[in-house]
């Protein structure tokens, strides 16, 4: 058995590290995660329904991980486990990588049936595997290709459940922090070369694809509404090498591992990356291989604090008592141990130099309930500009033109893909309008609910929207259907309603403009992402909410008698799409979708012009020239943040 001989001497043997590193970068590509569940029984056909999104689906497979985290059923990786959990830890990957040779975990069938067998021992192997080549081999490529390996696997169990499972890293050696901290190593080290491992060539400059003469069609050539903006300058956005320009501003990211309540915030980045939310890990990976990173607070513009809290939130047990009903105490009590830790946050006024990002309609009330006495100028990077109905008692919106940026919800690459391919031509689309969701009323501050239930009361526009259903044989409307007719509807239907439901925003807004489909905005105090630097009003029809029977004999006299206006608002909305992709990092298993240019047919110039690109250039302009609260010649470290410290 593979643990009862001698162990080679590891590192003297480097032809296995070449293979390995050759296998990873060329042959090691898993397929997608089967129909099959871990027993091995294939699931039926689903009839799924909107609410049955699969993205929000428990996996199937997370009963046998809480049943039998040490794998015993299994023969060889009971005993396996007990093995490896008595080697000494710089022997564990010796044992990793005779496993994985041995059971031929370099094919991706295999993988795919070791994963229903043993996932919690599977996803160690891969771990062990992408820690060693980052830092003992230094190869950033390889282990970006290692670690991705396992991103379905770990993306499929909650923190809370993958630590459960591994005992916290007592019955495998592994926990989610230790998963999290080595995908920010990655992310890190991808910034500005690094080795693509023995015999192979770096491909990109850093995690998303970009290459070293990018940055310039990235930041160079730009200017909000073609006038120079000062802030930003006329130079590049600045390749991480020697003698290259630096970026016109600098974002210091705050470190998990340097924060214990971070690592609670910050947690289980491969399972928050899924759903609309998922735009709070993707901001978090960007800024970590972003060339305007610093790890020098003193040079820093903006000070990033990472979180998923809209994810973990969502998901009830992660903090006790909260859930999206409510304003969440632990929540809101880690982020002020962060802050008040912090050596950064006074150093502006009211956090107005700090980032946060907030990724669901409730804002920043529902992780952060106390943000206005801790950081009322910091900028907010958000999907919601309102109100989230369930908070009766918050009455002001965390979102404040002046200061924050506006974000689009995370679109998955294949629903891009899938929306794209289903598209028909306009003069085929066999609908006048499209809509699917359930009524809402208004926030209780501007009508009481129950006065407001139906499409009686014009403010609750999605009940006058599901009234059309069944009296116009061109409207296609429901409360709910089939969640694959729903991207049918989008992609046959000439325009589609975007309205106020329990917040303001809507990921479907984002998705007509992949749907080939004209988005019609029925919600008076909603602002797209990114109208400082793409031209909302040639792609989007907005419309008084409480106007619709108006609305649907304004769309029909469109197509019908100015079909020209229809194809050039369409025509818009094309150019601008890419704008709201949040396109993979390599740490991901959808970057595999990318590299194998699957996506270039939807945004041919995914890796430059995307929602990340978006995002930096608006903050670039907000950055100030001081970097300080105070200043004065002969001030100390001390004085600069911190008034109290003055000579006097």
């Amino acid at each position: 058995m593979l643990w009862q001989r001698p162990l080679p001497r590891w590192r003297s043997q480097v032809y296995q590290v070449r293979r390995w590193v050759t296998l990873v970068g060329g042959l090691l590509v898993l397929s997608a995660p089967s129909a099959e569940t871990l027993d091995g029984q294939v699931d039926p056909p689903v009839k799924l329904t909107l609410q049955d999104d699969p993205a929000f689906q428990p996996k199937k497979y997370a009963k046998n991980v809480q049943e039998d985290p040490e794998c015993n059923r299994d023969p060889l990786w009971g005993p396996f486990r007990q093995v490896l959990m008595a080697a000494e830890p710089e022997n564990r990957i010796e044992l990793a990588y005779e496993k994985t040779i041995e059971w031929g975990l370099e094919n991706a069938t295999i993988v795919d049936e070791q994963a229903k067998i043993c996932i919690i021992g599977l996803i160690t192997l891969q771990f062990l595997f992408a820690r060693f080549l980052l830092l003992e081999v230094n190869s950033v490529e390889s282990a970006a290709h290692s670690f991705r390996l396992m991103d379905s696997q770990t993306g499929a169990l909650h923190p809370d459940l993958f630590d459960k499972a591994s005992g916290y890293g007592k019955i495998w050696p592994i926990t989610a922090n230790e998963v999290d901290s080595l995908r920010r190593g990655i992310l890190k080290s991808s910034v500005g070369g690094g080795s693509g491992g023995p015999d192979r060539r770096r491909r990109f400059k850093n995690a998303f694809g970009l290459h070293d003469g990018d940055w310039n069609e990235v930041w160079g050539s730009w200017r909000p509404q073609g006038k120079p903006v000062d802030t930003v300058g006329p130079k590049g956005f600045g390749a991480a090498q020697a003698g290259a320009p630096k970026p016109s501003f600098r974002v210091y990211v705050y470190d998990p591992d340097e924060h214990p309540a971070l690592r609670k915030l910050a947690r289980g980045a491969a399972f928050c990356k899924h759903n609309q939310w998922g735009m709070e890990v993707a901001l978090h990976d960007w800024f970590l291989s972003c060339p305007c990173r610093t790890d020098n607070p003193d040079e820093a513009d903006f000070f990033f604090v990472p979180h998923y809290t809209a994810c973990l939130i969502n998901h009830a047990d992660t903090f006790t008592g909260c859930d999206t009903k409510q304003l969440c105490g632990p929540s809101t009590e880690l982020f002020e141990q962060v802050l008040n830790n912090s050596r950064h946050y006074k150093r502006t006024d009211g956090g107005r130099d700090h980032l946060f990002v907030w990724g669901s309609g409730m804002g920043a009330e529902g992780a952060f309930a106390s943000w206005r006495q801790w950081v009322p100028n910091a900028v907010f990077l958000m999907t919601e500009t309102e109100l989230w109905n369930p908070f009766d008692e918050v009455v002001l919106p965390s979102f404040s033109p002046h200061k924050d940026i506006v974000v689009p919800g995370r679109i998955t690459i294949e629903d891009m893909i899938s929306l794209g391919k289903l598209a028909r031509p306009l003069e085929e689309r066999d609908f006048l309008g499209h809509f699917i969701g359930w009524p809402r009323p208004p926030h209780s501050s501007v009508m009481s609910k129950e006065s407001c239930k139906d499409a009686s009361c014009a403010l609750n526009v999605r009940s006058v929207l599901l009234a059309l259903k069944g009296k116009d044989s061109e409207m296609h409307v429901d409360v709910d259907v089939p969640y694959m007719e729903s991207f049918l509807g989008l992609t046959s239907s000439l325009f589609c309603f975007v309205p106020r439901g329990k917040s303001a925003w809507s990921s479907r807004f984002f998705q007509t403009y992949f749907a080939g489909c004209i988005p019609v905005l029925l919600n008076d105090r909603y602002e797209p992402p990114f109208g400082e630097i793409v031209d909302i009003p040639s792609s989007t029809i907005k419309w008084p909410m409480t106007e619709v029977p108006a609305l649907v004999s304004y769309l029909r006299t469109l197509r019908d008698e100015q079909p020209e206006i229809v194809y050039e608002l369409q025509r818009a909305g094309q150019e601008l799409k890419c704008w709201y992709a949040w396109p993979s990092s390599w740490v991901e298993w959808s970057w595999i979708e990318l590299n194998r240019s699957k996506f270039n047919s939807t945004c041919s110039a995914w890796h430059v012009k995307n929602a990340y690109v978006a995002v930096t250039r608006l903050l670039a302009a907000k950055a100030t020239s001081s970097r300080h609260r105070f200043y004065y010649p002969g001030a100390s470290p001390e004085v600069l943040e911190r008034p109290g410290a003055l000579p006097l």
